[in-house]
């Protein structure tokens, strides 16, 4: 769900076609494997977790994992190591899990037009239609290869020789540019890639790579927002560096990055390509940015933002992102990779179950695992025994309470979902005894005594107890929304349908509403499948919500009534019948737009939309806005409470949203590391020489949250 740049960012000029392309599971994990992000930039986390994470003391273990999706499957799996290791004791893992459609709840196929049920692990999520021969992947669909921790994970499951196939993103196939009265065609980022070779979409996208990420071998900066005197193109390439040397790595960290982000956090992506478009403009005759006929040069320099703003860098617009800070932003050109895969599955939710039963594997006979269907309301700590516990307050489907307590719990829960949670106990530093449960629901409620908050950083003040709490609740969420259809495949070869270079255009970029719409893998059938899945839309942010009440038309699968998926899906049609000029033959007339003849001949039966952000159980992905560096920062660090043993903190937080690639898979593992190894720092009484050597960073290498 994350957001995709330009594969190759960092090298724009060069031919896309030249680059190396990984065809296993191997290849794509050597890739990313010593990649350091520049928040944590003293740790590689794949690097980190080639061996266990480190030692627990010898005893029993009762740990409970509050959901069941990537971060807390990839947490389960982790502590099934650790589990493995124990010459003496148990440990029992129970697992919350709350939405119905989860693997952990997987049932045979049914029988509606649309299936959804055991597809979903959080945000990899899926639905099978036309008589579940026909894949929609959801949730995550893409898998970049410098994501070192997702190739390690699927590593474990399908192995090193497992083939893998380059995802179909706009720009890696023909794809078809649609802004206001310019409509391009292209495929690839080189010039004879493109049908206009002085597009000037393609110009600004080069002009505004250019100015954010700079040159590789430039002896002074060239981009307008260096880091550490460098230009970020070079900052990445020591970050993926294996030989990269720690002083290097630490001049990142903890100086060269802080700096940055303490000159940019107020620096919204949009003033950034404004910047760098009116610098261009300003060259005046020697501007690689042509003129455009009939505007003056401040409006020039505003159509230049706007179109950059639809067609970014080749993959879809940023337009709804522009509010985001330059800081995430670079975050991304930071984690520069060349090419994004699909696994070698038929739904992307097997990745997941496969991690599950792995970790099912590894732990053996010192390993219990319990999955608990019922929907976690609180989390608190209470003093009123012996050692202090923490609880988790919970509803089965009927509607009972429970409120078990166990040695450590690991929230790895979206945002959305644990914020009332965490926020209901309070913030006090002394126990109190506490009513809990969603009493104002009609539900029943539970009193614990001597009970404390949760994400507890303060045995003296409220204020920290209170800071982490509402850095999780503020959190910038991003909308996002798919809309699917199956099309037979045949019809996207029929003579209405464009070509570029003798093949015809397989995606869409448009100001239409729709975003991005392109052909996605299906992989359930062999050789030509008849059927291909159009995703008929994938929109971010204000894109989604502009679609919102076209979605009531038909909410997430099943449909209220009959004939609903029909009018919403006729929304998706009307919104792209418009009359526009072929860029291939600009002297004809104008005439209506091919892209919606071919959503008229999507099946109606199997239309189906999923919006993220009004999902019960997902929510949007996190993007920081200005200023909002330091609240995601705070919840990414949160793990760092272990070093201090006398907080007595035995809650740890587990999601791409408390990480630094809201999003991807990625960030979600990342932070399940951050929690188990927090986990393990705890249950050695503060001691991180009980973790690893590779992983000790992953505590030690960041800034302590409660000191």
């Amino acid at each position: 769900m994350g957001i995709t740049v330009m594969p190759g960012l960092t090298s724009m000029e060069s031919d896309t076609r030249t680059q190396r392309i990984s065809t296993t599971i191997g290849q794509a994990r050597l890739n990313g494997r010593f990649y350091r992000h520049p928040d944590s930039a003293l740790v590689s986390y794949p690097v980190a977790v080639d061996n266990v994470l480190g030692a627990l003391p010898d005893r029993a273990y009762n740990i409970a994992i509050v959901g069941g999706g990537a971060a807390g499957i990839a947490s389960l799996y982790e502590l099934s190591r650790l589990a493995k290791t124990l010459s003496a004791g148990t440990m029992t893992v129970t697992l919350y899990e709350s939405d119905p459609d989860s693997f952990l709840t997987r049932l045979e196929a049914g029988t509606q037009a649309i299936n959804v049920r055991g597809l979903k692990a959080g945000r990899v999520s899926a639905a099978r239609v036309n008589q579940n021969d026909t894949v929609y992947e959801v949730g995550a669909m893409r898998f970049p290869e410098i994501a070192g921790l997702t190739w390690h994970y699927a590593s474990v499951v399908y192995g090193d020789g497992a083939p893998i196939k380059v995802f179909p993103n706009p720009g890696k196939v023909p794809t078809e540019f649609m802004f206001g009265d310019r409509i391009d065609r292209y495929s690839g980022s080189a010039p004879e890639d493109w049908l206009d070779r002085e597009s000037p979409a393609r110009k600004v996208f080069l002009v505004v790579a250019s100015g954010l990420a700079g040159a590789p071998d430039s002896q002074t900066p060239i981009a307008l927002f260096p880091i550490g005197g460098r230009d970020p193109v070079q900052v990445a390439q020591l970050l993926k560096s294996e030989t990269a040397g720690p002083a290097q790595l630490r001049a990142i960290q903890e100086r060269d990055w802080p700096a940055f982000i303490a000159a940019h956090d107020g620096t919204t992506l949009e003033a950034a390509v404004r910047r760098i478009v009116t610098r261009e403009i300003g060259k005046g005759a020697a501007s690689s940015l042509p003129p455009i006929a009939g505007l003056d040069p401040a409006e020039t320099i505003n159509y230049y933002v706007e179109l950059f703003g639809r067609f970014g860098f080749g993959t879809g617009g940023f337009k709804p992102l522009f509010n985001i800070s330059l800081v995430e932003m670079m975050r991304l050109i930071l984690w520069d990779y060349s090419n994004e895969y699909t696994l070698p599955v038929e739904e992307n939710v097997e990745f997941i179950a496969g991690l599950y039963q792995k970790a099912l594997e590894q732990g053996g006979s010192r390993l219990t695992v319990n999955v608990r269907r019922e929907r976690v309301s609180d989390v608190c700590h209470s003093d009123a025994a012996r050692v202090r516990q923490p609880f988790v307050v919970a509803y089965d489907r009927a509607g009972k309470l429970s409120a078990p307590n166990y040695d450590y719990v690991i929230l790895a829960a979206p945002q959305d979902q644990l914020a009332l949670a965490v926020s209901r106990s309070g913030y006090a530093f002394g126990p109190a005894s506490l009513v809990l449960g969603d009493g104002a629901l009609g539900l029943g409620t539970i009193t614990i005594r001597d009970a404390l908050p949760p994400l507890l950083l303060s045995d003296t003040s409220s204020a920290p107890n209170a800071r982490i709490v509402t850095a999780l609740n503020q959190l910038h969420m991003v909308r996002s929304s798919k809309v699917f259809g199956t099309i037979e495949t045949a019809r996207l070869d029929e003579p209405f349908v464009p070509r570029l270079k003798g093949q015809p255009i397989k995606a869409v970029v448009s100001d239409s509403g729709l975003a991005a719409s392109y052909v996605v893998p299906s992989p359930t059938e062999p050789g030509a499948p008849r059927y291909s899945s159009l995703l008929a839309s994938y929109t971010w942010g204000d894109d989604s919500t502009r679609l919102q009440h076209n979605f009531g038309y038909y909410p997430q699968n099943p449909p209220t009534s009959d004939g609903t998926a029909t009018a919403m899906f006729r929304t998706m049609i009307n919104r792209a019948t418009r009359n526009v000029r072929d860029p291939a033959e600009p002297a004809a007339a104008p005439a209506v737009w091919w892209f919606s003849q071919l959503l008229s001949r999507v099946r109606e039966q199997d239309r189906f939309v999923f919006d993220w952000t009004t999902n019960g159980t997902a929510g949007g992905f996190k993007l920081d806005g200005t200023g909002d560096h330091h609240q995601s920062n705070l919840c990414f660090r949160y793990h760092t409470h272990a070093l201090n043993p006398r907080l007595g903190n035995r809650f740890f937080l587990a999601s791409d949203s408390y990480s630094h690639l809201g999003g991807w898979l990625e960030g979600a593992f990342m932070s399940a590391i951050n929690a188990v190894a927090g986990l393990v720092v705890a249950a050695n009484g503060g001691n991180a020489g009980a973790l690893n050597n590779a992983a000790r960073d992953v505590v030690t290498g960041l800034r302590p949250i409660a000191p």
